[in-house]
């Protein structure tokens, strides 16, 4: 396998700034740390009380939650954040994470197919200003 990774820690995830300064992102499994072709692994942490950017993507994601509580709004639908539930968001739907005050919320994403993580990888607060007001999809 080269320099790709089968085993990626925290000390080696790629760590960087949420979208809108929300919160920090580490990538475990992608393309460029593990070669993963089909899938990205992260690692999100919002802030209490944040609400990210309103945003799509052409990929399907999904989250679970480890600790913390929010909503998830789906394409004007909120959806109930809370540890150990897992929220899918399909391809091309508008979606915003709102964390409740009190603590952060911790959540794992996978994207199928990657992408959306090397925005976050190369433009990391900026990754989704070009979709966020993008509702024409």
């Amino acid at each position: 396998m080269g320099d790709k990774k089968i085993l990626v820690t925290k000390e080696d995830a790629t760590k960087g700034v949420l979208h809108g300064n929300a919160g920090t992102f580490r990538i475990y499994i992608d393309g460029p740390n593990c070669g993963a072709k089909n899938f990205s692994l992260l690692q999100n942490t919002i802030k209490a009380g944040a609400a990210g950017s309103s945003h799509r993507h052409d990929e399907e994601h999904c989250f679970y939650v480890l600790s913390g509580t929010g909503t998830m709004n789906i394409d004007g639908k909120a959806y109930e954040m809370k540890p150990g539930s897992a929220i899918f968001v399909p391809p091309n739907a508008l979606h915003q994470p709102v964390v409740d005050e009190g603590s952060d919320l911790n959540v794992i994403v996978i994207y199928s197919p990657p992408g959306p993580e090397q925005k976050l990888r190369h433009k990391q607060a900026n990754a989704f200003d070009d979709t966020a007001a993008d509702n024409s999809k």
